[in-house]
């Protein structure tokens, strides 16, 4: 509404800029005029002194100019010999004025009609005083009308200067409305975007409970036979590869369960975790697959840092996925880096690759479920969902994007268990 009235004073502005001048050069252009013909009344009047008395009558114009004579300078006589008094005019005598305006009341007084009239004043030679007083009606009408022009014009400028000022504000409601339909829009793109991916992941979780209702019982008789096998073993090897059948069966089982309880909206274990301790497990869990494909993993180096809470088997898992994903952006020969960076009460586990980098949009839509970059069967798009996810839960949060000077860093941070953090990293 502010914006609307400043423009209507704009515009009221620059027709008063513009057409205010206009009407002062008109008023004195009249005034002019005016001035030039006070002054043929003066030659008039001139050459009237000159001429003998009884030809005065002819100078006279019947309605619109009149000849006056004197001697006292007080009362004039016309050439009907008819006495009239004019204090203008006998002022203007006295003063010596060679012209002198009359305005409506005292050109009526002498019979001229009722508008604005000029006299001229002349001296003769043996001590008369010859005035020639003509009306000036047709001086006025003729500005009246170029007034009038002038003022039809303004209104007009008005008129049009009001017509576009109210198409530019119309067009610019229009514009306005416009906007915010679109940004309506938007907002309702982004809520069935949230709705869709809520719906992704209700089904991703029903997905799940089902595979891991499938899982439990073969898993089951895998343990099982692990066991039976266990008492047969006749060598140190053979004895370890069944403990280690028994250990990892427990763990999927413990991994199961705790991603039953995450869709069930059940809250995460709070134990305490030490950090390089969870970083160190889950790339133990991924040394098979950096080594398969060439590609580096460095450790970090330990550093006093404060504990997480959470639930162990969940970070680490989620580590795992970041490692993974890590793993499969790079080449052979390129190298890993993960890093420990403790900062404003939060612990973040970084993960630095050599790739080829992530662009903004895909880092965008990195935790949509099933959203890969992959070949076909590479990759189901769900290890980074997971992480986000999982992060969460453990009010942290997951982020990826390009990394300083190449390839891409993916970081999960996590609140610190310690509340007394200062600001280092390692």
């Amino acid at each position: 509404m502010r914006r609307h009235v400043l423009l209507v004073l704009a515009i009221l502005f620059a027709v008063a800029v513009t057409c205010v001048p206009l009407y002062i050069d008109a008023k004195h252009e009249a005034a002019a005029a005016l001035a030039d013909f006070a002054e043929e009344q003066a030659d008039a009047a001139e050459l009237a002194g000159v001429a003998p008395r009884a030809d005065l009558a002819a100078f006279e114009d019947q309605g619109s100019r009149i000849m006056l004579e004197s001697t006292s300078g007080d009362d004039f006589r016309r050439p009907s010999g008819q006495v009239v008094t004019s204090k203008p005019l006998a002022d203007a005598v006295a003063r010596g004025d060679r012209t002198v305006r009359l305005g409506r009341a005292d050109a009526a007084a002498l019979g001229l009609p009722e508008r604005t009239a000029t006299a001229g004043i002349a001296h003769t030679r043996d001590g008369r005083t010859v005035v020639v007083v003509a009306s000036a009606l047709h001086l006025r009408d003729r500005a009246f009308r170029a007034q009038e022009r002038l003022l039809l014009g303004i209104a007009i400028a008005a008129l049009l200067a009001f017509g576009f000022g109210g198409i530019a504000l119309w067009l610019q409601r229009k514009e306005h409305l416009l906007e915010h339909e679109l940004v309506r829009r938007e907002a309702e793109q982004r809520s069935e975007e949230r709705l869709a991916r809520a719906d992704k992941l209700a089904t991703m979780g029903a997905f799940a409970t089902g595979i891991a209702h499938e899982i439990a019982t073969p898993l089951g008789v895998i343990s099982a036979r692990a066991e039976m096998l266990s008492g047969r073993a006749t060598d140190e090897k053979s004895t370890r590869a069944i403990s280690a059948i028994v250990e990892q069966t427990e763990k999927i089982r413990g991994i199961i369960r705790t991603f039953l309880s995450l869709a069930r909206g059940e809250p995460p274990a709070r134990e305490r975790i030490e950090p390089f301790g969870l970083l160190e497990q889950a790339s133990r869990m991924v040394e098979h697959r950096f080594a398969a494909a060439g590609v580096l993993l460095d450790a970090p180096k330990r550093t006093d840092v404060p504990q997480v809470a959470g639930d162990q088997r969940l970070l680490e898992q989620a580590l795992v996925n970041l490692l993974l994903n890590a793993c499969d952006a790079s080449r052979a020969g390129q190298r890993v880096s993960t890093r420990v960076v403790v900062s404003d009460q939060r612990v973040s586990f970084c993960v630095d690759d050599e790739g080829e980098g992530i662009a903004p949009d895909v880092a965008a839509r990195a935790t949509e479920p099933f959203f890969t970059t992959k070949a076909p069967g590479s990759g189901t798009g769900l290890g980074l969902v997971i992480a986000n996810e999982i992060a969460k839960h453990h009010q942290g949060r997951f982020v990826i994007g390009p990394r300083v000077g190449g390839g891409t860093e993916a970081r999960l941070e996590l609140p610190a268990a310690d509340p007394t953090v200062k600001e280092r990293a390692a």
